[in-house]
């Protein structure tokens, strides 16, 4: 290898470095209790599931994805404020964390349901969900061929009264899955619900023509009736 190659090679080499971090190193122990929350996560026993990933977040606090364990089970705890500073924790050390943004999300969409539903304050709801659909589109720009990312982002979309856009991700879903968990179904109930929320004069807006063509032409008939006699 001449002079030049070896040069190559070696800021190939720093660049690799500089562009892609090493992967995190956990101790085996933190390993294991993350293994064991999410054991427990699966097994519907959240409080523990929680508990079980702050015990490895406490022997390593950048363990982002404990942190957003731990989010998940306080939010299926129905612990929202708890599990919302958690995924914060997450986000914060890794902002790159698509699965700790569809979470964020998820989380966001609980908040803004429990102030709808049980507060009936829709400004705040309003502004959660707001904040739901932000941590969808991330993930979705984050990870453009993400599936379970653009579903969320269709379902808040609906949500919001914009089924137009929301039909849009189901699609983006379809192209990626076609055999995601409940598309058909949501596909189908986005296009009813869009449907109804268009306006009087765009959902009509052919009989309208029609009845302005017919005003028209009876219009004319009778003026042209007049000017004859």
């Amino acid at each position: 290898m001449n002079n030049y190659c070896k040069a190559g090679f070696l800021l190939f080499l720093i660049s690799a470095l500089l562009v892609i971090p090493p992967a995190a190193a956990y101790s085996p122990e933190a390993v294991a209790l993350y293994d064991q929350g999410v054991t427990l996560l699966d097994g519907g026993n959240y409080s523990q599931a929680a508990g079980a990933f702050e015990q490895a977040i406490q022997r390593e606090p950048g363990y982002f994805e404990a942190w957003n364990g731990k989010a998940d089970a306080l939010n299926r705890a129905k612990e929202y404020s708890g599990a919302l500073a958690a995924s914060n924790s997450s986000i914060r050390i890794n902002p790159a964390y698509v699965k700790g943004w569809i979470n964020r999300g998820q989380i966001l969409y609980s908040l803004g349901f429990m102030y709808e539903d049980q507060f009936h304050d829709t400004t705040t709801a309003g502004a959660y969900y707001h904040e739901q659909l932000n941590a969808f589109e991330r993930a979705t720009a984050l990870d453009p061929g993400n599936a379970e990312a653009w579903f969320n982002q269709g379902y808040a979309l609906c949500g919001m009264g914009r089924c137009g856009e929301g039909i849009v991700a189901f699609e983006r879903v379809a192209e990626l899955d076609p055999k995601y968990p409940y598309l058909e179904g949501n596909i189908k109930n986005a296009r009813i619900l869009a449907e109804s929320q268009k306006p009087f004069y765009v959902k009509y807006a052919v009989w309208l023509a029609l009845l302005v063509l017919l005003c028209a032409g009876i219009g004319w008939w009778a003026y042209n009736r007049k000017k004859r006699k």
